[in-house]
């Protein structure tokens, strides 16, 4: 979403949270600049301090309400004074802590109403349906091992995305692809470790360390400490992550694929992580690894683990990272 519409949602949302509504069934609006066929769309706040976005209907138009246990909620409301009588579609966020998720929503509708304003109803349908599991609980905690290799993927990705604000769709890894990130015919595969003693990872499938077709592949290898009280938390890194993120729907759908949730926040506020040491490989033919040409066909999950520290392949220095990195993103 567009950091304009951001700050103007933001900005009417201040302005009205500084007087609470009067009472439970009220709520305090202001319209925004953004016209439809059926009138302007307004936000409002209500007397519980919860946002709403507010899109007009038509006379013959009548809203689906959905409160289907997510942090959302869907309703047809009238509002009336003494010259009008409209009737709106009510999104609500019925969780404060979700007010900057709510925003990125609310911002897409925005942006979907501008692009069809005969069909507003339409547009906040649309972008619901695309937002609404962003709002719904996982159906499991992620492990500390999960954990620790988010962390680092988010590493990484939060570095491409302060010079290439779009590299979010270079992040394939959630989606089950054999690298983490790719960019054209680069790569990168990221690996976490919370193990204090050794520097190792493990190696799922016999292409996982193979390069892209007539490109490279560059492997990044963290060790990670997990503390109460030191290093960044990794709701702080993924807030970092988003708003650099021009596409942040996209960005917290891959984080669903991963099984975040922004809903699941309390779940991970103290989960911490101290970077302890990182390293950069360019995987080259004298990188050890098992080749899929050697691998024969009656041999299936080749999962394997490799030993940095008995490895003769040399990590990049500083500026041959800076190096690697600038070309990709040249080629991007």
């Amino acid at each position: 979403m567009a950091d304009p519409l951001r700050n103007l949602l933001d900005k009417h949302w201040f302005e009205l949270e500084q007087d609470v509504a009067s009472a439970p069934n009220r709520l305090r609006t202001s319209p925004l600049p953004t016209p439809t066929d059926n009138g302007r769309l307004n936000v409002a706040v209500d007397h519980e301090g919860r946002r709403h976005l507010l899109v007009p209907l038509s006379v013959s138009q009548h809203v689906r309400t959905r409160g289907d246990g997510s942090a959302l909620r869907l309703r047809e409301r009238p509002l009336e004074d003494d010259e009008s009588y409209v009737r709106y579609a009510d999104l609500c966020c019925t969780r404060t802590d979700l007010h900057d998720v709510f925003t990125g929503l609310c911002g897409d509708v925005l942006q979907a109403v501008e692009a069809a304003p005969e069909r507003p109803l339409k547009a906040l349908y649309s972008v619901l349906d695309r937002w609404r599991a962003l709002f719904q609980k996982s159906s499991a905690e992620l492990s500390a091992e999960q954990l620790a290799g988010l962390f680092g993927e988010l590493l990484v990705l939060r570095r491409l995305l302060q010079s290439w604000p779009t590299a979010t769709d270079w992040w394939l890894g959630p989606s089950g692809n054999r690298h983490d990130i790719v960019v054209g015919t680069h790569a990168i595969e990221v690996k976490s470790s919370l193990a204090q003693e050794e520097r190792r990872f493990r190696v799922h499938g016999a292409a996982q360390l193979e390069a892209p077709q007539s490109g490279n592949l560059h492997l990044v290898w963290f060790k990670l400490a997990r503390s109460q009280d030191q290093g960044l938390r990794l709701l702080d890194l993924i807030d970092q992550t988003r708003r650099i993120a021009d596409d942040e729907s996209g960005f917290f759908a891959k984080l669903a694929l991963i099984g975040y949730r922004p809903v699941d926040a309390d779940l991970y506020r103290d989960v911490r992580f101290t970077v302890l040491e990182e390293r950069w490989y360019e995987i080259a033919d004298s990188f050890p690894r098992i080749r899929p040409d050697s691998v024969p066909e009656s041999i299936r999950d080749v999962h394997y683990t490799i030993d940095l520290d008995a490895v003769a392949t040399q990590p990049l220095g500083k500026l041959q990272i800076d190096d690697r990195l600038a070309e990709i993103l040249r080629e991007s």
